[in-house]
C-alpha cells in the first residue's frame, strides 16, 4: 500500500510538472500591436462615433516623410476620403494629416515615456499664425470605459493650443483631452463641451 501511494504521489507531482511546463512552452511572445499605443498592421480598423464619427483604416503602405518611413491610414468621414501617416520611434509617435484642421503638419501627440504631469510644446505656423500645442499626460496605465467597454494600460494626454498675436501669446481656452489603450489605440476624444468621439468597435490585425 505505501509503495502505490508513493506511485500515485509521484504521478500527481510528474503531471504538476509537466503541465507547468506546458504553460511555459505554449506562452506566446506578445505582438508587436499588442505592446505600442497605435497599432498600424495591414487591415486594422477603428470606428467612432460622436459628434464626428469616422472610420479609420491601417493601409499596409509606407511613405517616407523627411527621410523617415510612415505607416499609412485611410480615414472615410462621410464622403470625404483622406490619407494620414504615422510615424513611431522608441514610444514616441509622430502623425502627419491625422488632423485636417492644422494640414500636413507633422504633430508629435503621444509620448508614452514621458512622466504624468511633465509637458512637451510644439510650435507651428498655421494659416500664417504662430501657434503653440502644449501636450501634457494627465495619468497613465489607468482603466477606462467607453461605450460599455473597459480598457487597460491607457495613457490620458492632454491637449492646449495658443496663438501669438502682437508678442503676445493667448489662450485658445479650448482643451481636447485624448484616450490612448495599449495594443488598441485612441478610444476617446474628449473636447468638452464641444463634445467627444468615442471608439465604437476596431479590430486589429
Amino acid at each position: 500500500m505505501n509503495k502505490l501511494r508513493f506511485v500515485m504521489m509521484w504521478c500527481l507531482l510528474l503531471g504538476i510538472l509537466v503541465s507547468c511546463g506546458n504553460k511555459d512552452d505554449d506562452a506566446s511572445p506578445a505582438t508587436e500591436a499588442e505592446l505600442d499605443y497605435f497599432p498600424s498592421t495591414k487591415g486594422s480598423t477603428w470606428s467612432y462615433g460622436g459628434t464626428n464619427p469616422y472610420t479609420l483604416t491601417a493601409t499596409g503602405n509606407t511613405k517616407v516623410i523627411d527621410g523617415k518611413t510612415y505607416s499609412e491610414f485611410e480615414t472615410k468621414d462621410g464622403n470625404e476620403l483622406r490619407k494620414s501617416y504615422l510615424l513611431k520611434e522608441k514610444g514616441v509617435y509622430t502623425g502627419v494629416g491625422m488632423d485636417p484642421t492644422i494640414g500636413n503638419i507633422a504633430l508629435m501627440f503621444l509620448k508614452e515615456e514621458t512622466p504624468e504631469g511633465k509637458p512637451w510644446y510644439q510650435t507651428n505656423v498655421m494659416n500664417g499664425i504662430d501657434t503653440k500645442m502644449t501636450f501634457t499626460i494627465i495619468a497613465k496605465g489607468m482603466t477606462k470605459t467607453v461605450e460599455g467597454k473597459t480598457y487597460k494600460n491607457v495613457i490620458h494626454v492632454q491637449a492646449k493650443t495658443s496663438i501669438t498675436f502682437m508678442g503676445m501669446e493667448i489662450d485658445s481656452g479650448i482643451e481636447t483631452n485624448y484616450f490612448w489603450a495599449k495594443g488598441v489605440g485612441l478610444i476617446l476624444t474628449d473636447i468638452g463641451e464641444f463634445g467627444n468621439i468615442p471608439l465604437m468597435t476596431y479590430s486589429i490585425k
